[in-house]
């Protein structure tokens, strides 16, 4: 999960011209940049993370997707900006591109348009742990509720309502179908949709307290909805389950070090940060909040620097620079 729990081809302008004469008010000119975001599987992808930088890399505008996958900005002086989508939270890989905005006459707006096809990224699970091994579950269901559950997750795959549907009538006949509730859980975490998924989750773990894979999506889903002490005991459990898990340390340490658990915070990023090999760049980037939230700002520079080592392209690229450099400033300062 990271994550916090932690990287295009179409573009074209439309130029609107406005009738004027030498004597006329020029009109005010307001351009846009219109885009589109899709992922492998042509379907939009909602609620991505939308940057708008210039030409010296600062951002100067930022926005997410709709539920079509649309982003807009407005208002920008002409010149090159590059476009960067940060699909968070997801399996795809973030990607941006370059455009230019030109207004040709005094009386021409400009509106470029640009479209994403976001590619599965193979470094990152989608709010999924590593692959561990789950406890067996064995449950004596109908054939009826089976074959249910078998159509509905071969549809969901085509045709989301009929897929559900199944799924849910599954569920009508056993309503603890552990396969049912976490199969749903777990598409609509896909979605980002974690209100629905947290019911199904509860019910998982409650039919299942073994299942580590839904306790930490359901750590994962109070922290994304901010219920960070229900997070923290979610996200424990999820470590007393897989201790060798990285993705599940670093959500423990994360909640935790928000809750201001600090002990438990770089106990759990450390084992994090060991397990992951000191590649995950998120874990670095926590330990760095931590440090500095401990007063420990040589550390925290440490940790930032090697964020900016695995994360060349990050967007926050010139802002963490800005914070090395004061934390610098004020270790070098006299006591």
């Amino acid at each position: 999960m990271n994550k916090g729990i932690s990287c295009l081809t179409l573009a074209f302008s439309v130029l609107v011209f406005f009738s004027v004469d030498a004597y006329s008010t020029p009109p005010t000119l307001v351009n846009r940049i219109e885009g589109q975001v899709y992922g492998p599987d042509r379907q939009p992808v909602e609620n991505a993370r939308v940057e708008l930088q210039n030409e010296s890399n600062s951002i100067v505008g930022n926005t997410k997707t709709s539920s079509a996958g649309r982003f807009t900005f407005s208002g920008m002086s002409p010149g090159r900006y590059n476009v960067r989508v940060m699909p968070l939270g997801t399996n795809l890989a973030s990607q941006e591109q370059e455009v230019t905005v030109t207004n040709i006459t005094r009386a021409a707006s400009d509106m470029v348009f640009v479209q994403f096809s976001l590619a599965v990224d193979k470094r990152v699970r989608d709010s999924e742990p590593e692959a561990a091994p789950e406890v067996v579950f064995v449950q004596d269901i109908p054939p009826a509720a089976r074959k249910l559950f078998e159509d509905g997750n071969n549809d969901l795959k085509e045709d989301r309502v009929t897929g559900l549907t199944k799924l849910e009538n599954a569920l009508e006949i056993v309503p603890n179908y552990y396969d049912a509730l976490d199969l749903i859980a777990k598409y609509y975490i896909v979605q980002k949709d974690y209100e629905k998924a947290y019911p199904y989750l509860l019910k998982a773990v409650d039919v299942n307290p073994r299942s580590f894979s839904n306790y930490f999506r359901l750590g994962y889903v109070l922290y994304q909805g901010k219920q960070y002490s229900a997070a923290l005991g979610a996200a424990k459990a999820s470590v007393e389950l897989l201790p060798t898990s990285s993705d599940a340390q670093l959500l423990y340490g994360t909640v935790a070090r928000i809750g201001g658990s600090y002990v438990e915070a770089e106990k759990a990023l450390r084992a994090a940060n060991k397990i992951a090999g000191g590649k995950n760049a998120e874990v670095h980037m926590q330990l760095a909040l931590l440090f500095n939230r401990l007063d420990k700002n040589t550390a925290a520079i440490d940790e930032l620097e090697m964020y900016l080592k695995l994360e060349p392209k990050s967007p926050d690229k010139v802002k963490i620079k800005e914070l090395i450099a004061k934390l610098k400033a004020s270790a070098n300062k006299p006591n």
